[in-house]
């Protein structure tokens, strides 16, 4: 069902105030998310020079979905979206601005700041994710879901491929600074927006138990033939890839020697891939078949992860990891789609808090565990030819089931 702000009109996206609004602040945070996406991980490998310590700080990213997913997407679908957009942007500035007072101090503050802002961006993407149906009409939604994502992988490729020389010039904390002002930036766009929030969201549903909003979100997503099957895969694939997040730290920082600035050109290969990929699917548009989409990337992500393992340079390196982004921009872009046009507007905060709790969960685990068996004496490179053969598993899998194939 189109919410109400949907019925009205179908404008084009270019003229689409509250989707402009809503791309133009997530643009200018997330070129600052990009600095302090590596300058976590740097801080806590110089500080300790520790595999298992530099995956779990990676890991802490993903954990606060496992712990508060589902409780997060009954909390969006009770209140106003955009306040609590807002609300999360302030205080991730807030945290990040603590960064630098305890950076050089006290590395266990570093963590627990690194999870409270994760644990703040709980909220907030998801709520993105459930907002953009509310904003967007259905037939433009794919089309708009490849804008969000190409503009986030111009972010990757430009702040990425700075990162480390930025790094090296203005230093850590000012990276972290930048990340906060970038939070303020986004916060202030959407004051912005014009939203009315639906009845449901208006009225808090004061009548309802947060265990029972849950399980009803967990209902529809365990009864929804598609969904299901659809969640099993992801959940497979999140296994995988999650382990490739550390192992490209360390197969940069490690086994190649090239520090933060080669992970930084090695993110922004992956996210020039990615916005390839994402301008395809946007050219493409309707005609795309989703499930095709899904599981034909998934397979070919997998099989790029493998080719990682064979690079003995940057330069080789980055070839393989451009097909990763490309192949993961038509798996995730259908995914995100998908979901919301099949999820009615009352419950996908709860439909999706699940499923990120399940499928985030699973990858915050994978990202610890890759970081620890990266140390052993199994080594990085075997690892990813792991890992990849598992997201290619998940992809070759689903051609087999029609629920996820033949989605549209």
């Amino acid at each position: 069902m189109e919410s109400a702000n949907n019925a009205a009109l179908n404008p084009p996206l270019y003229a689409n105030r509250n989707f402009i609004l809503l791309w133009a602040g997530q643009f200018v945070s997330q070129m600052g998310d990009r600095l302090a996406a590596v300058a976590f991980p740097w801080l806590v490998y110089r500080s300790t020079g520790s595999a298992l310590s530099t995956g779990a700080i990676l890991m802490i990213y993903a954990l606060p979905y496992l712990l508060f997913g589902a409780v997060a997407g009954v909390v969006i679908d009770r209140f106003n979206k955009r306040w609590l957009m807002i609300g999360a942007d302030a205080a991730r500035a807030g945290l990040l601005l603590c960064v630098p007072l305890v950076a050089g101090h006290w590395l266990p503050a570093v963590f627990a700041l690194a999870f409270l802002t994760a644990s703040v961006g709980v909220f907030f993407d998801p709520c993105k994710l459930a907002l953009l149906p509310d904003i967007v009409a259905s037939n433009r939604l794919l089309r708009a879901n490849s804008l969000l994502a190409t503009a986030e992988t111009i972010t990757e490729v430009l702040g990425y491929a700075a990162a480390g020389l930025l790094l090296a010039s203005i230093g850590l904390n000012t990276a972290f600074r930048i990340d906060a002002v970038s939070f303020v930036v986004s916060a202030y766009a959407l004051l912005f927006m014009a939203y009315r929030p639906t009845v449901r969201a208006a009225a808090h549903a004061a009548a309802r138990t947060v265990g029972k909003d849950i399980r009803e979100g967990l209902g529809f997503l365990r009864h929804h033939i598609g969904l299901r099957a659809n969640t099993l895969f992801v959940l497979i694939a999140a296994l995988g890839g999650g382990a490739s997040y550390p192992l490209t730290f360390l197969l940069a920082v490690r086994v190649l020697g090239g520090g933060a600035r080669a992970f930084g050109i090695m993110e922004a290969a992956i996210a020039l891939g990615y916005l390839t990929g994402a301008l395809a699917m946007g050219a493409l548009g309707n005609r795309v078949r989703k499930g095709l989409a899904i599981t034909i990337g998934l397979a070919l992500m997998g099989a790029a992860l493998a080719l990682v393992s064979t690079a003995n340079s940057l330069a080789v390196a980055v070839v393989p990891l451009a097909l990763v982004g490309i192949a993961n921009a038509a798996f995730l872009i259908s995914v995100d789609t998908y979901f919301q046009q099949t999820v009615p507007e009352h419950l996908r905060g709860r439909v999706w808090g699940v499923r990120f709790t399940l499928t985030q969960g699973l990858y915050a685990l994978s990202v610890l565990g890759g970081g620890a068996l990266a140390g052993t004496s199994i080594g990085v490179r075997p690892l990813f030819v792991v890992a990849g053969a598992i997201v290619a598993l998940a992809g070759i899998g689903g051609l087999f089931v029609r629920e996820v194939r033949d989605a549209r």
